[in-house]
């Protein structure tokens, strides 16, 4: 189920996008633990001059500053909830430096939006995932909560 869709300005080479697409998917899959068959990555390209940075259309932006230094990604991610805050917080950080790195810009420029889902609303060949991984999503449930039981009975 996870999805990451790559917002960028129009214009970067093609085999750039396709290093990226490849890229993402391995930090995605590595970052979540998932099996990579599971993942969707695809990238959207942006016209800049329908893209405003600071206001400003952003084709006007790059006739003055490097790309690096102006476009902002956007990397927005779809993930079934139950999953770890620390595992949340790794795929976005990873994400992000794996964005910079395979578009030439600072990691501090890329945007990073996790979108969580409710099993029960999404499906999975017309079956809530709720139902189809209900196991899978059980043992998650059940090893995210355990550290935090670990940490309450340890503080008690």
């Amino acid at each position: 189920m996870p999805l990451a869709n790559i917002h960028v300005l129009a214009g970067h080479p093609r085999p750039v996008l396709k290093q990226l697409l490849r890229e993402a998917s391995a930090t995605f899959a590595r970052a979540l633990d998932a099996p990579p068959d599971r993942l969707q990555v695809w990238i959207t390209e942006v016209d800049p001059a329908l893209y405003a940075i600071a206001g400003e259309p952003a084709d006007e932006v790059l006739a003055r500053v490097p790309r690096a230094q102006a476009e902002i990604p956007l990397v927005r991610l779809a993930l079934m909830e139950g999953r770890s805050l620390e595992m949340v917080h790794r795929t976005m950080a990873e994400m992000s430096a794996t964005v910079a790195r395979v578009l030439g810009s600072d990691p501090q420029r890329v945007r990073v939006m996790i979108d969580p889902v409710h099993p029960d609303r999404w499906a999975i060949g017309g079956v809530p995932a709720s139902v189809a991984r209900a196991a899978e999503l059980a043992a998650r449930q059940n090893a995210v909560a355990a550290p935090q039981a670990a940490t309450t009975s340890l503080g008690a």
